[in-house]
């Protein structure tokens, strides 16, 4: 009908401007890069965009009458798979919050915070804060931890007088406190062993940050005495940390995550890089469910998909690079020395005990952490990464000063009985344990002398 009242050769006409136009789009979408109008690094959103507007003046030239028709069809079916997509994301949602709740929050948490892509290597919620990287997120109220709105974990009871004694702990999560609740991490206990103790105040500041190493421990340090935040005695619990740091990248002295951070910053992350669509799968519960069902073994996974990359991988020598990261962390606690003559601060350097070093008698759980049966944690199970701890902790025991401002605890928990080490990192301790590490430290902390110089003041 419309063909005979616009007569046939506009019509005809109009199908031809059409088509040739949807060609041109298609083929801008094709050379967008040579042309500008991409950013680069894979296929772009505007290129796809590009390219569907091209593909449809294409069809609607070539069909004539027969596209709406069609369009109809396929807009309808269209409408379908975004429902059915729907319903399998709203399922996944419920699967995972079953199967992985701890997975669950921790995503929920990011998505609170704006946080980007979801990533697996990623454990921890934080925020970016200059020189050290990052810091916990503040917690909201009903938080099952306490974050205050600096970053820092909430030691309760720590007082807030001017008269207080003050004391910095620095560490990683496990000084942070991570599977306890506020009231058991190190430093709360140690709040309530000095608050039995002196007569002064006590200020517990818990300055440790999920995956902190040392170098950023005392750049954290440099920070606070920058500020005029002097306290009267730091306290350092490191270690592992620092292996793990070399062990996943092959440098010493370097942060964690060095490569998924630095390949983010200088535009060549394989995640980035990838077509827009690729990455919103990546977002979706769905996937995430996918990955919580490979590691359970239920979806078969390709080998190329769980091979490590490690120090051993990269070719180097277990022994060099275990005696490269006990020399960085030296160097760095001399730096912290040269501070505490600067500024009066007494100080202990103490390394924590891991589940692969030191003689307790494990339990069936802690041999399970032990042997690393966790498909979500592979390197738990990987010889290169206990043989470097082994290394780095032999060299840290025969390089260590013999001071008071030394300590290994390795052999802490050696004559405990029962579960200590309560998740597959092999290095986050329970309630007690915590308590006894406190207890150790507070022994090898020369109070007295702190005490006697500050009540002179």
């Amino acid at each position: 009908m419309e063909e005979s009242r616009m007569g046939g050769g506009a019509v005809r006409m109009l199908r031809r401007v059409a088509a040739a136009l949807g060609a041109l789009l298609i083929m801008i979408a094709v050379f967008a890069d040579l042309l500008g109008l991409s950013a680069g690094g894979g296929i772009s959103g505007n290129q796809i965009v590009l390219a569907a507007v091209g593909m449809m003046l294409m069809a609607a030239g070539i069909l004539g009458r027969r596209f709406p028709r069609i369009y109809r069809g396929a807009a309808l079916l269209l409408l379908n798979v975004i429902v059915l997509l729907a319903l399998v994301e709203l399922a996944s949602i419920a699967l995972v919050k079953v199967m992985d709740r701890e997975r669950f929050a921790v995503m929920a948490r990011k998505r609170e915070v704006g946080g980007d892509a979801i990533r697996e290597w990623s454990v921890i919620v934080s925020e970016y804060v200059p020189w050290v990287l990052w810091r916990s997120t503040p917690s909201y109220p009903g938080d099952l931890v306490g974050v205050n709105g600096e970053g820092y974990r909430i030691t309760p009871g720590a007082s807030d007088s001017e008269d207080a004694f003050r004391v910095f702990t620095f560490g990683g999560s496990a000084m942070w406190g991570s599977c306890v609740e506020d009231s058991c991490t190190i430093p709360a206990h140690l709040q309530r062993e000095l608050d039995g103790l002196l007569d002064r105040p006590v200020c517990i500041s818990n300055m440790g940050q999920n995956a902190f190493t040392t170098t950023q421990e005392v750049i954290e340090l440099i920070l606070q005495l920058r500020r005029g935040n002097v306290p009267d005695y730091v306290v350092f619990y490191d270690g592992f940390n620092d292996v793990w740091a070399a062990y996943e990248s092959g440098i010493a002295g370097v942060h964690h995550s060095f490569d998924p951070i630095s390949s983010r910053i200088e535009g060549r992350d394989p995640f980035m890089q990838e077509s827009p669509l690729v990455q919103l799968l990546h977002r979706t519960n769905t996937w995430t469910l996918i990955s919580i069902l490979r590691e359970r073994g239920i979806l078969s996974t390709s080998e190329g998909e769980t091979a490590l990359r490690t120090y051993l991988t990269m070719g180097l020598d277990r022994d060099s690079l275990a005696a490269e990261v006990v020399d960085i962390c030296f160097q760095n606690y001399s730096l912290v020395e040269h501070l505490s003559d600067a500024y009066g601060f007494d100080y202990l350097m103490a390394w924590q005990p891991v589940i692969w070093c030191g003689g307790k008698e494990l339990t069936e759980r802690e041999l399970s952490i032990y042997n690393g049966e966790f498909d979500s944690y592979p390197a738990g199970g990987d010889s290169a990464l206990t043989e470097l701890l082994r290394a780095s902790y032999r060299d840290f025991r025969l390089s260590m000063p013999d001071t008071v401002h030394y300590a290994d605890l390795t052999g802490v928990f050696d004559e405990v009985e029962g579960d200590v080490y309560i998740d597959h990192t092999g290095v986050h301790i329970g309630r007690d344990a915590n308590g006894i590490v406190a207890f150790e430290l507070l022994a090898r902390m020369s109070i007295p002398d702190s005490l006697e110089e500050g009540s002179q003041e």
